[in-house]
């Protein structure tokens, strides 16, 4: 099987130039500061932690990277979609995050579930 080329490069060279690893942790890392600044309580119950906790000790593991068209809008979006699951301290799976890019590597949308 060979391999799928996005804009001209390997799928895997495409993650790499982008980063789009590392903007998956950066966004998620917002996006729980957010929800914890937001809603405290919430974050508490649903994460079992609060927000420096989670930061500090919580692992994230990379779970899928992959290349779709995300029917999540008006058009239909060609974008790579990323997810992270999260794991508590004890090593009990809490949730996932995801996050949408467009085909440049720019974070569009993201979702916590």
């Amino acid at each position: 099987m060979s391999e799928m080329l996005l804009n001209g490069i390997p799928f895997d060279a495409y993650l790499e130039k982008y980063k789009i690893f590392e903007k998956t942790m950066q966004f998620m890392m917002e996006h729980l500061k957010n929800w914890y600044d937001d809603e405290p309580e919430d974050f508490q119950k649903e994460m079992r932690a609060d927000y420096r906790t989670v930061a500090e000790t919580y692992q994230f593991k990379r779970k899928i990277a992959a290349f779709e068209k995300n029917y999540m809008y008006d058009s239909p979006l060609l974008c790579i979609a990323v997810s992270m699951d999260i794991y508590d301290d004890d090593g009990s799976y809490v949730a996932i995050y995801t996050a949408i890019f467009d085909l440049n590597g720019n974070c569009i949308d993201d979702l916590m579930h």
